[in-house]
């Protein structure tokens, strides 16, 4: 098909589109082809219509006229324009004027004609009505109608003529018609008026000719003007019609343009090239226009930048990609809903919310998108007209913007159809398969590289060579029959045979016989399009091989494999199945399943939920109570499953069964083994545990005895680590280490941490199991509580320690207190000698203070080494604290100190020492004291506690002082720590002995006012 043939045919759908009646002709003016508008206004069709056909709609009075006037006008390659009458239809006449357009070749020679024919009936009518309709008419008139006078001054210009020209008629009326042309015209118009009326000589007078006007703004524009000569009055007058040729230029360029698109996709040049030509031929016609494409990427979804000349560059990077949507614009909208899309100010529609700044950068202010839409009816591209000022489009722009748009879908799908094609070429050249084309003397025409890979043969070694070498002598007379089914308008697909390779190889071929007829239905060759399938028959007898493998491994199963039709009826059993319920082969095959279940019930439940296509697929383990022939039931382990072919169409069902019997009764005796084995775990007096060999000591078993002994329930208790103080980690690590590299069992004690944060002894005893390769797979062990053990031997030996220390102190103190007796004697004896004020008997006083200090020490240490033996009855511990300060008003002198309670009206009265209890007052209140400024504030505080389930009074003892160090709060009740330069260290140490065999307790305290604060808790009552 030729360049030109290819426009002409494009350029039918728009001619189509056009509302006018359109057609064209030969050079020789024989018409070829006429639009829709045509047939359907004269009721021709276009058939008989070609050639010298549509001249039978011309009006026997003007068809003589018209024909002559064509065949002079077909001798020059000049527009002209014809006036004449049609036949309708309906059987009226109507007339139109004709403009012939030639369509030239390169050298200047006509190619073609195109005419366009626009109805004017209704002006016709006019000039043959009256004065009066005359005048309706010269108002009404499309063209300009202008009368002047023999000098040129103009004496009547219709509203068509002003608004053509631009003036007002009060403006022109009394001028110079010359005022209505370029300078270069209106110079020359008074000469040839003039030469005229005094020779005769007619220029333009009763000639149409096209001219060049100019408006009152200056701009000029191409006219068609019509002069005639009359006489009025035995004066000469002229009239003059003219005609606005610009409407029909544009026309005429914008049709020229498309043809240059046309040619280009005729040619089949690239797309951003045809779009291009587009774009310059669209902003051409309309010079204050930006024009752009923008191409759909089927696969991205998104629109790509197809051609534009004015848009800049970083605006097309934005939109380049965007993906369609509600509000994406002009374009991403109309492609989004396929539909033509007016935005008169893009600063103010919502459209453009998103992308108005950038619109703003780029100096857009309107823009018009007409959706690209293809034959199918799909979106696949916009065309879009821009405008730096906010504008609405008029009639003529939109029949534009959706002419460009139709042209822009033909070079679009003509670059898809080529690219579908090379694609379609590509997949021929690459597939595997042979694909062979052959005359109908069975001559190979096309050889593909897939017919290279599979025959060996190149495609000049099989090109022309006849189809039969590939065909062995025993498959000859496939040919023949192959070639007479698709004769007979059959179809040969998917025939498996045998053919040769080049080498001599027979190879499986499955071959697909097609016919490929010519546009008049004649068949003119085959394709065979023929795959390989020499492995897929290898595989398949290898298939059939081990199906014969498997046939044999299933008949050899102890278990029972049953399969059945959707019925539920048996259609295969293996000998697992007929052994294990005692049934002959003849008397299963083809029986319900329902006569192997024990429990009629649940052959109706399986059926429901297992053996049932419409219900999700169950593939667990269910164990079902089955019945043999003998009548025995036992129970069996059943798997079912639904066998689907290909396209999951369910075909059968599959149960495989397993006697569990002998399990069943394994697993009671296993049950009652462990139920025993639980037992004893759960009453023994620790926790058994199993734990991993790794870092953490993963808890692997743990027995219920383990929420008594750590606080945690089996399930929390995960790694030994939960445990174990982080200090302790390493020395237990190399214990079970030790006992797991010399394979002996371990036995040790190690501190636990409870869940309530108590510490625990934990005694440990266990060892290490091993695999048969001697492979540490876990430590067993079994864990109990030492602690009350362990405190009591810690007790017993500071007991005994104590009791050593208190025997030695007596016998010091003893000792000591006699030499202090004899010091004392002497100090007495000297101080009766020696001056009282002298320095001498200053240093007697230090003597016998030092003497004083040293029997408080000897005191100190007596009373912590001694046991403590308590004198306990029921006392008011308000009361105790009362005479312990009242003890202390010695101390208390020159200071401000003042004991402050609060107690709540609790009560007060415990089981207790009051001696001892008033020294662990006396004590804390002596500290508060020398802890203190000279303002003292000594608060008691009493509230309600327990100890170990049991009332107890909780007494807050707190002072105003300083507070205590972190060290100190430590170390408080350490022995012989002091923070007092004269203390022994040993009062908070008594304090702690004192209130603990008052099975009591006594803590730092957390005051929130600052100061230092103590808690004791004594219980009511000691058990």
């Amino acid at each position: 098909m030729t360049a030109k043939a290819n426009a002409d045919e494009a350029f039918q759908p728009f001619a189509d589109a056009m509302p006018a009646m359109i057609w064209t002709c030969a050079a020789d003016g024989s018409a070829t082809f006429f639009n829709q508008k045509w047939c359907e206004l004269t009721g021709m069709s276009m058939k008989d219509s070609l050639g010298d056909g549509w001249a039978q709609v011309i009006h026997p009075d003007d068809r003589e006229r018209v024909l002559a006037t064509w065949q002079h006008a077909t001798q020059t390659p000049l527009s002209h324009d014809i006036e004449l009458r049609y036949r309708m239809a309906d059987g009226s006449y109507r007339w139109h004027l004709v403009s012939a357009i030639p369509m030239l070749h390169a050298d200047g020679t006509v190619s073609h004609w195109q005419r366009i024919c626009t109805d004017i009936e209704a002006q016709r009518s006019s000039l043959e009505s009256s004065e009066t309709l005359m005048q309706a008419f010269v108002d009404s008139a499309v063209d300009g109608i202008i009368t002047i006078d023999h000098q040129g001054r103009i004496e009547s210009c219709n509203p068509s003529g002003c608004v053509m020209f631009g003036y007002d008629e009060s403006e022109i009326i009394g001028q110079n018609v010359s005022r209505l042309m370029p300078p270069s015209f209106a110079t020359r118009h008074d000469d040839h008026l003039a030469s005229y009326l005094q020779t005769g000589e007619k220029k333009i007078i009763g000639i149409g000719r096209e001219l060049v006007g100019q408006r009152k703004d200056g701009t000029v524009f191409p006219m068609k003007i019509a002069v005639s000569e009359v006489h009025v009055g035995g004066r000469k007058r002229f009239a003059g019609i003219v005609h606005d040729l610009t409407e029909r230029d544009r026309l005429q360029d914008e049709l020229r343009g498309r043809q240059r698109v046309l040619e280009r996709v005729a040619k089949g040049r690239p797309l951003s090239e045809v779009l291009d030509t587009l774009i310059a031929f669209a902003e051409e016609s309309r010079p204050d226009m930006i024009a752009s494409t923008l191409v759909l990427d089927k696969q991205e979804g998104c629109l790509r930048h197809g051609a534009s000349r004015q848009l800049p560059d970083f605006y097309l990077e934005v939109i380049d990609g965007v993906v369609p949507g509600p509000k994406v614009g002009s374009c991403g909208t109309a492609a989004f809903t396929g539909e033509r899309v007016v935005v008169e100010d893009i600063k103010t529609d919502p459209l453009w919310e998103d992308y108005r700044d950038l619109a703003t950068r780029a100096n857009l202010r309107a823009c018009w998108s007409e959706p690209i839409i293809a034959s199918c009816g799909r979106v696949v591209g916009t065309f879009a007209m821009y405008y730096t000022e906010p504008r609405s489009p008029d009639a003529e722009d939109l029949q534009f913007v959706e002419s460009c748009a139709k042209v822009a879908a033909i070079a679009i799908e003509r670059e898809r159809v080529d690219s579908q094609l090379r694609q379609m070429a590509a997949i021929v050249d690459s597939t595997d398969d042979a694909i062979i084309l052959k005359n109908l003397k069975g001559v190979i025409e096309k050889w593909n590289h897939g017919a290279e890979r599979v025959y060996g043969y190149s495609a000049a070694e099989a090109v022309g060579q006849p189809i039969a070498m590939l065909v062995p002598d025993d498959r000859a007379y496939e040919l023949k029959a192959n070639t007479e089914t698709i004769r007979q308008g059959g179809k040969v697909d998917h025939y498996e045979t045998v053919r040769v390779t080049k080498d001599g190889r027979r190879i499986h071929i499955s071959s697909t016989l097609s016919p490929v007829r010519d546009t008049e239905g004649r068949l003119t060759h085959f394709v065979d399009v023929q795959n390989d399938i020499t492995q897929r028959v290898q595989v398949q007898d290898e298939i059939a091989r081990e199906r014969a493998v498997l046939d044999t491994i299933v008949s050899g199963i102890p278990d029972a494999l049953l399969m059945a039709d959707l019925d539920r009826k048996l259609t295969h059993c293996n000998q697992g199945a007929y052994e294990m319920f005692g049934y002959a082969p003849t008397e299963l095959i083809g029986q319900p399943k329902a006569i192997l279940y024990a429990n009629p019930d649940q052959h109706s439940l399986q059926g429901m939920q297992r053996f049932n296509p419409a219900a999700r697929q169950h593939t667990e383990v269910v164990e079902i109570e089955w019945r043999r022939k003998n009548g025995d039931v036992f129970t069996g382990e059943t798997v079912g499953t639904i066998i689907r072919d290909r396209s999951g169409k369910p075909i059968s069902y599959l149960a495989l069964i397993r006697d569990i019997t002998d399990r069943k009764h394994a697993e009671a005796t296993i049950r009652e083994s462990n139920r025993k084995l639980s037992l004893l775990l759960s009453n023994l007096p620790g926790a058994a545990f199993r734990i991993a060999g790794d870092a953490d000591f993963t808890v692997e078993f743990v027995s219920d005895g383990c929420l008594e002994l750590t606080g945690y329930s089996a399930s929390e208790l995960t790694t030994g680590r939960m445990l174990l103080f982080p200090e302790d980690l390493d020395e237990v690590r190399k214990k079970l280490n030790r006992s797991v590299a010399e394979r002996e069992p371990f036995d040790f004690v190690h501190r636990a941490r409870h869940r309530n944060g108590e510490i625990r002894r934990i005694w440990a005893r266990g060892q290490g199991v091993f695999s048969d390769e001697g492979e540490l797979i876990a430590i067993e062990a079994f864990i109990s509580d030492f602690t009350e053990l362990h405190d009591a031997r810690e007790q017993l030996v500071q007991s005994e320690r104590l009791a050593a220390v208190g025997q030695m102190i007596s016998a010091i103190a003893h000792e000591s207190r006699n030499a202090l007796q004899r010091i004392q004697a002497g100090t007495d004896m000297l101080g009766l000698e020696l001056d009282e004020h002298s320095d001498a008997h200053n240093d007697l006083q230090r003597i016998n203070r030092a003497k004083e200090d040293l029997l408080h020490l000897f005191e100190d240490l007596r009373s912590y080494a001694a046991p403590i033996q308590l004198d306990v009855r029921a006392k008011n511990l308000a009361e105790v604290w009362h005479q312990a300060w009242a003890n202390l008003e010695v101390s208390r002198t020159g200071c401000d100190a003042e004991l402050l309670e609060n107690t709540g009206g609790l009560e007060l009265t415990c089981i207790i020492d009051a001696f001892r209890i008033e020294q662990v007052f006396r004590n804390l209140m002596e500290n508060a004291l020398a802890a203190c400024s000279s303002l003292v504030r000594l608060t008691v505080s009493c509230t309600e506690s327990e100890i170990n389930g049991a009332p107890a009074v909780c007494v807050s003892i707190c002072d105003n002082g300083p507070g205590l160090t972190d060290e100190q709060r430590a170390r408080v009740f350490e022995a012989f720590f002091t923070t007092k330069s004269k203390g022994t260290g040993l009062g908070m140490a008594i304090a702690k002995r004192i209130v603990e065999a008052h099975q009591g307790t006594i803590a730092v305290g957390d005051a929130r006012d600052g100061g230092a604060e103590f808690l004791i808790t004594l219980p009511r009552t000691l058990s």
